[in-house]
């Protein structure tokens, strides 16, 4: 003995036995058919998708505030006062070094001091000599000059002590040792040295950086580019302050076929770390008159395409769509020729799908 259909069963048999398979045509549903199979439409105007972006990035310290501190003389690295990750002041001590290089600078300082002296007073006498018209002028001439370049030797060498580390030495004495200081105050991104390593001239042994400004650099589609603008808010989980876009590439990151986006946080205030990757939300001051944001259930899948279901005076008829961004309950579409005066099939979706698909057709015949 056959069962006698559901009524359910025979509404979807009745719809498929009357589908429609092109795309452009309206699967036509009755108010009664609406009703008893749930569907519901919304217009796309009470989708509009919202203006915030939610994007992956990671954070960044700008190159202008970085500064390495190197062995500005060669010698052995006696001491390191700062590890990774520590906060130091303004002219706190880093890494000592101790070495003949630093005695040889200190010795060229005295001897350049020495000759500057007397290049001094030499100047003083021929000064007296040529008011007493005793000397020419060309020799009053050549002693100048000789002072001029005993100055300028003199400063060269004192500068070298500065950036050795190194005091100027009083008479008959020499430090052994140099002590290299931070510039700035800061944090120390990275310690190269180690007591006992040999350091060449020039070779790096601090990096220090200002951790007061950073950089976030998001990674956003070519279509999640083209709504956003410089100047556009960015939004950091656990921040007070928001950043701001300041720069937008004008090409794709080769690799990732993204468009590499920058944001400036001017008071990072210890919420973010250098290095860290996270999601932030940028608020976009543009939107495409084509984006909406949809239900899930609102969009279908058929032959690798996505669908939306038009709600027209003659029924439902399939439109292809674009996802943008897809969350947990939630779609972010665009469509050429959507409107905000269109609506669209929000529930009761897979009806629609199974008539438009013709499933169970073969059963009625």
């Amino acid at each position: 003995m056959s069962r006698k259909p559901t009524p359910l069963f025979a509404l979807l048999l009745s719809l498929t036995l009357s589908s429609v398979s092109a795309a452009e045509q309206a699967l036509p549903f009755t108010p009664e058919q609406r009703r008893a199979l749930a569907i519901v439409s919304q217009p796309l105007a009470t989708l509009t998708a919202s203006n915030a972006r939610r994007l992956p990035a990671q954070v960044k310290i700008p190159p202008s505030r970085i500064e390495v501190i190197t062995a500005p003389l060669g010698g052995i690295v006696s001491a390191v006062k700062v590890g990774y990750g520590d906060t130091v002041k303004k002219g706190q001590p880093l890494v000592q070094l101790q070495g003949t290089p630093l005695l040889e600078a200190q010795r060229d300082y005295a001897i350049n001091a020495s000759r500057a002296r007397l290049a001094a007073e030499s100047l003083k006498r021929d000064e007296s000599l040529f008011a007493d018209g005793i000397i020419p002028q060309s020799r009053l001439a050549a002693t100048r000059a000789a002072h001029e370049e005993a100055q300028v030797m003199l400063a060269e060498r004192r500068q070298s002590l500065a950036l050795a580390g190194l005091p100027v030495p009083a008479a008959g004495k020499v430090a052994g040792r140099a002590t290299l200081v931070a510039p700035f105050a800061g944090t120390v991104l990275e310690a190269m040295a180690e007591p006992g390593m040999r350091a060449e001239a020039g070779a790096v042994l601090v990096k220090l950086g200002r951790l007061d400004v950073l950089w976030l650099e998001l990674q956003a589609s070519a279509s999640e580019a083209a709504t956003l603008s410089v100047g556009d808010a960015v939004t950091i989980p656990g921040c007070a302050a928001t950043a701001r876009i300041t720069v937008i590439a004008p090409h794709l990151t080769p690799g990732s076929q993204s468009v590499l986006i920058r944001a400036e946080l001017a008071k990072a205030q210890d919420c973010v770390k250098p290095s860290q990757t996270l999601e932030v939300t940028v608020a976009s001051t543009k939107r495409a008159s084509n984006d909406y944001r949809i239900p899930t259930a609102a969009l279908v899948r058929h032959e690798g395409a996505r669908w939306v279901f038009l709600d027209s005076k003659d029924g439902f008829v399939p439109h292809a769509v674009t996802v943008l961004e897809e969350a947990d309950q939630s779609l972010r579409i665009s469509g050429q020729g959507l409107r905000g005066d269109m609506a669209i099939a929000t529930k009761g979706v897979a009806a629609i799908k199974a008539a438009w698909l013709g499933i169970g057709k073969a059963e009625g015949k």
